[in-house]
């Protein structure tokens, strides 16, 4: 790892909390983050995930390990470039990721940083390298549509900004990144909806979170329900739910 890139770790991690436990890793639980796009292995996950959740279908295990990975995958990019103007490199070449006790992507560790650019294209466009043919090869042993898969993608970049933008004292900051960073995805060939955002007031307080445009079915699972922000709730129960998280 590059001085660089260990000195823009270390700062995101103070300021955003969650990106500690994302990029460290026991050795033994870590592997080569190319493995992300073996087709094997990722039916390994859809069947573990299955397990754990007694969930029916591929399709179903497939969207709920991709909402999670996909909002690790981009996460950690989007925190440290917010934070410092340095991204941990997108890419899965020289990258080590680790998997959590519950089966899901529990993070990975970049060897270098990539310098943000005016119009986040070089960002976009290793993102869009790496995630592509995760994507493609998940799509295949589970069956889930890649428009999906894109639309989730779309809504695990707009949180994690969101997030990221928080940290950095200006959520809506994060918005704008994450409009950003969607629009040079979609110039680096990836076809993904916009990245879309709500108000929500609750009394003199007002936060903003993402209006999603996908679901990650967990209400397909048994005992669960739909989650408070699902687009599959009514817009009016959405809101209510919503405003009762602004603080």
């Amino acid at each position: 790892m590059d001085e660089q890139l260990r000195r823009a770790y270390e700062l995101t991690a103070r300021r955003v909390p969650m990106i500690a436990d994302q990029i460290a890793h026991p050795g033994a639980a870590s592997f080569p983050a190319v493995r992300l796009t073996d087709p094997g292995w990722l039916a390994d996950r859809v069947a573990d995930t299955e397990a754990r959740w007694g969930s029916d279908g591929p399709r179903v295990n497939g969207t709920l390990w991709w909402y999670s990975a996909s909002s690790t995958l981009t996460g950690i990019p989007i925190a440290t470039a917010l934070v410092t103007g340095v991204a941990a490199h997108p890419g899965l070449g020289d990258a080590v990721a680790f998997l959590r006790d519950d089966g899901y992507l529990g993070g990975i560790t970049a060897s270098s940083g990539l310098p943000v650019t005016e119009g986040l294209s070089e960002l976009a466009a290793e993102m869009a390298a790496a995630l592509t043919p995760i994507v493609d090869a998940l799509a295949a042993v589970s069956g889930v549509r890649h428009a999906a898969m894109w639309a989730i993608t779309t809504d695990s970049i707009a949180n994690r900004a969101l997030d990221a933008g928080t940290a950095c004292g200006d959520r809506a900051r994060g918005s704008i990144f994450a409009r950003g960073l969607v629009d040079a995805l979609r110039r680096a060939g990836v076809v993904l909806p916009d990245p879309r955002f709500v108000d929500v007031r609750a009394g003199t307080l007002s936060r903003r979170f993402t209006q999603r445009a996908s679901c990650c079915l967990i209400y397909e699972t048994p005992g669960s329900g739909k989650c408070v922000s699902c687009p599959r709730r009514p817009a009016e129960d959405r809101l209510r739910g919503l405003a009762a998280l602004v603080t």
